[in-house]
């Protein structure tokens, strides 16, 4: 297992029933996949709001397996245009648990659109099984038993850089906004402040201090959902406004706004 921590990010709310469908992955799977996704857009041009969550995403049209990607960390909503009717289904892994897929580090293959093939990532043949798996005419969830059978049958158990891991799970157990990245800190992961910038480049593909806001700014979103009227901002921000400058930064829009609107939406 890449972490032992119970991290679950999310994304908005699609506001049409049943167009976002979504599945934990069951054991072992769900050591190195956080969910399965799948986004079904109706007739017409529709703009998709995504919103940083640390993780790696591979995503494949269905109608046209061709048209794969992948998603890489970013610290900034990303707006997708796509023209419906099109299908995407999503794999979401774990913080670092592409590594069970993709030997080279992140900060190696990502680009500053933070969206690249997977076709130097990933071999020919587990490229071809997960295209053969998610085109089948069948429904959700049997898809994403198929391509559960995929990924483990090609997942390898890597090592993970230990000094790279205590700095997640540091920030994990502290989502404050005065994270401490002082040399002495740094010390306690088993590294110097720069040898923390290098690795977090390289592993997370985003500089330590970006890291922690969008753990921070996830961990604040998961309380919002669950009490949306409070001000659970107040434990991981200096200020109200502090909260809602960086919730924007990071979301494009207010956190009333993010909570009351689609992020599927028409642009028109």
């Amino acid at each position: 297992m890449p972490l032992d921590i119970d991290y679950n990010p999310c994304q908005g709310r699609v506001g049409i029933d049943d167009l976002y469908l979504t599945l934990m992955p069951s054991t072992p799977l769900n050591q190195w996949v956080q969910m399965f996704w799948q986004l079904n857009v109706p007739y017409g041009s529709y703009h998709y709001r995504s919103v940083p969550d640390n993780c790696v995403d591979l995503i494949i049209n269905v109608a046209q397996p061709d048209e794969m990607f992948i998603v890489t960390p970013f610290t900034s909503s990303i707006v997708f245009e796509m023209t419906g009717p099109v299908t995407y289904f999503g794999i979401r892994f774990r913080l670092l648990g592409h590594h069970g897929l993709i030997c080279a580090p992140v900060g190696e293959w990502n680009n500053p659109e933070h969206t690249v093939t997977p076709n130097d990532l990933l071999s020919p043949d587990v490229l071809h099984q997960l295209c053969e798996s998610v085109t089948q005419k069948i429904e959700f969830q049997p898809r994403c038993e198929t391509v559960s059978r995929v990924i483990l049958g090609a997942i390898q158990h890597r090592k993970i850089d230990s000094r790279i891991a205590r700095y997640i799970r540091y920030c994990y157990q502290s989502p404050q906004s005065n994270i401490n990245l002082s040399d002495k800190q740094c010390a306690q992961f088993g590294l110097s402040a720069r040898q923390l910038r290098r690795l977090t480049h390289q592993y997370l593909g985003l500089s330590p201090k970006d890291f922690a806001k969008v753990l921070r700014f996830q961990t604040t979103l998961n309380l919002m959902n669950l009490e949306p009227a409070s001000g659970v901002w107040a434990n991981h921000y200096y200020d109200q406004s502090h909260f809602i400058r960086e919730f924007k930064s990071m979301s494009g829009v207010t956190p009333s706004e993010f909570l009351s609107s689609s992020v599927l939406y028409n642009p028109n």
